[in-house]
């Protein structure tokens, strides 16, 4: 599916094939609410319903503030999605689906690249920044900064896949150590410490391989910690996060923004487009901030690292209005995934995407990262573009980050390989619309497929793949977790891992896991349904009452979705697939084997 043609508006027209310079956003467990616009406005999404709305990490609706202007911004210039979703909701899948315009049925990326993995993201799969590499001439030069995490080295690094410069890190920040701990000190827990690296081999406290009794991490059974990279150099073992250890003090999410800038620069003086992929550090765990901000948010540590987020972010948009590209930048922000309830202090808002069926139906659960509940992939959207996209614009259509690909690729005069699917689709006529608040809900996708390491097409076919359920239904077992409608939620599998907040029983010594691990006698093992819960969307985004079985409210949607899956199976069956290598070797990016943990310099 290449999608619809570019849309018919002036703007639309003089859009195809005019290589605007192109910088994506894209922040780690950011959830819906974590964004000032989006928590202001939560209220009046179609659906949400003002007694049944998360958290408020990033505002205040009583007063009307926001801790994240910058980002309120580029919503203010542009074009805010209120039904934006990511292809998968954990890391490296969604990562993959962004860059290919594919999920993981397809392209076989449907879990995590570990530190020692061998391969990663598929070398027939094509990331955006290798499409853009086969324009003639000089054409644009592109760079990726951040968190990669789709193949750490050799031929899956970021330089290998298109990208002319890399800064950033390989995989998560919780995948090793480094010389800050989550939150600490001022998170309360009282066991950070072993968050900490071992400064030398003699330093036996804190452990490294010991995960905190607070909450879930870093458990590090690689011996490791986080390597900060330039290109495939590594800059620093272990990265500094929070600008406290490295000798310039500079913090992670500045240094990012620092590179962002140059690159912007170095673009301008060669008379060239930019391709700009900025895949955040924040908002994952080790949640983390330099000591600037330390309580400057009111909203916790969280809150003070959306900051943190916001500021480098500011940094980023400055260092556009310096170079004259902000006109000819196109602006796309989201984040790869819900947020990480589970990890409650640390982990942010789903907004009115609460998944509470999941939490009452199941006594308890999470319904954000890692779970195909809207919290888990519904997101933040932003398209921003002055004098091509309307500002101050809010669409309710069923888009996605899937849509990237195709999007950035018809700007920039790139056509779409036709040796196989793709499942974005060109956003150009949704966000150069006129009045894109205009356009109904069913005028772009009307379908999404969503699934949590779940299994590639070929290995679902050889486990059943999607089999006959109740009824004529098709159940896809194994293969996707739920279907999206405009307006309409289908889940087939329930019940994920339980949220377990440290202090949840009144006491902040409380173990992470004590009360509330995933299955066991809880009940929390994920159960695969042959008639999937359905809800109505325009009236319950909180997921909390499934349409009643035999009205027709809940045999039109089911035959709607049944449609949708079966032609789903028709693509899959017809498509060109990949298969990814999740084999370790255990040779991890190591700036010095001789020290502890690959520190490039042991400390005393």
């Amino acid at each position: 599916r290449a999608g619809p043609p570019v849309g018919t508006s002036p703007a639309g027209l003089a859009t195809r094939g005019s290589k605007p310079s192109v910088l994506i956003i894209f922040v780690d467990d950011w959830g819906w609410g974590d964004m000032g616009a989006n928590c202001l406005n939560a209220a009046a999404v179609p659906g949400a319903q003002p007694d049944k709305i998360d958290k408020e990490t990033s505002c205040d609706t009583a007063t009307g503030r926001s801790i994240t202007p910058h980002l309120d911004s580029i919503a203010a210039s542009g074009i805010r999605f209120t039904d934006f979703h990511v292809g998968a909701a954990v890391c490296t899948p969604s990562r993959a689906a962004l860059q290919t315009g594919r999920m993981g049925a397809r392209t076989g990326v449907t879990s995590n690249f570990q530190p020692g993995s061998l391969g990663g993201l598929p070398l027939g799969e094509l990331t955006i920044a290798e499409h853009l590499k086969t324009l003639p001439g000089p054409g644009y030069l592109t760079a990726a900064i951040g968190k990669w995490h789709l193949g750490p080295q050799g031929k899956f690094a970021p330089t290998a896949r298109g990208y002319d410069s890399f800064l950033g890190i390989p995989e998560s920040i919780d995948y090793g150590c480094t010389d800050t701990a989550m939150g600490a000190p001022d998170s309360g827990c009282l066991h950070w410490e072993h968050d900490r690296c071992p400064r030398n081999k003699r330093d036996t406290t804190p452990l490294a391989d010991q995960s905190t009794t607070c909450h879930p991490g870093p458990v590090n059974p690689w011996n490791y910690s986080i390597p900060l990279m330039h290109g495939v150099e590594v800059l620093q073992q272990p990265a500094d996060l929070d600008g406290t250890s490295s000798a310039d003090g500079v913090h992670l999410s500045l240094r990012y923004a620092q590179f962002a800038t140059e690159v912007m620069r170095n673009a301008t003086a060669q008379d060239r487009p930019f391709f700009i992929y900025m895949p955040y550090s924040h908002m994952h765990v080790p949640i983390v901030h330099s000591p600037q901000y330390t309580g400057k948010s009111g909203r916790g540590v969280l809150g003070d690292a959306l900051m943190e987020l916001d500021d480098s972010v500011g940094m980023v948009l400055q260092g556009l209005e310096d170079t004259g590209r902000r006109n000819d930048t196109i602006i796309f922000v989201t984040g790869d995934n819900g947020p990480p309830q589970d990890q409650c202090d640390w982990g942010g808002s789903v907004g009115p995407f609460l998944g509470q069926w999941q939490k009452t139906g199941q006594n308890g659960g999470s319904s954000g990262k890692l779970t195909s509940w809207e919290g888990g992939h519904r997101e933040v959207g932003l398209v921003s573009w002055p004098g091509k996209v309307t500002p101050n614009a809010v669409s309710h259509v069923l888009a996605s980050s899937l849509d990237y690909l195709p999007t950035v690729l018809a700007l920039a005069g790139v056509p779409l390989p036709t040796d196989r699917d793709f499942d974005g689709l060109d956003l150009a006529p949704v966000i150069f619309a006129k009045d894109p608040s205009a356009a109904p809900a069913d005028s772009h996708h009307t379908s999404l497929f969503f699934s949590v390491g779940g299994e590639s097409y070929p290995e679902a076919m050889e486990q059943g793949g999607l089999v006959r359920g109740g009824g004529e239904a098709l159940r896809p077992t194994g293969l996707f977790e739920a279907v999206r409608l405009p307006g309409v939620s289908a889940m087939y599998k329930v019940g994920y891992m339980a949220q377990c907040c440290r202090g949840a029983n009144g006491d902040a010594n409380t173990p992470y896991n004590a009360t509330c691990a995933i299955g066991g006698a809880l009940g929390y093992l994920p159960t695969w349904l042959d008639v999937p819960l359905l809800f109505d969307l325009t009236v319950d985004v909180a997921q909390s009452t499934p349409l009643k079985l035999g009205t027709a409210a809940h045999t039109a949607a089911w035959r709607a979705v049944n449609a949708s899956v079966a032609a789903m199976h028709t693509s899959l069956m017809n498509d060109k697939h990949s298969t990814a290598d999740y084999h370790s070797r255990g040779a991890k990016i190591c700036c010095n084997p001789d020290n502890v943990v690959c520190r490039c310099t042991e400390k005393p």
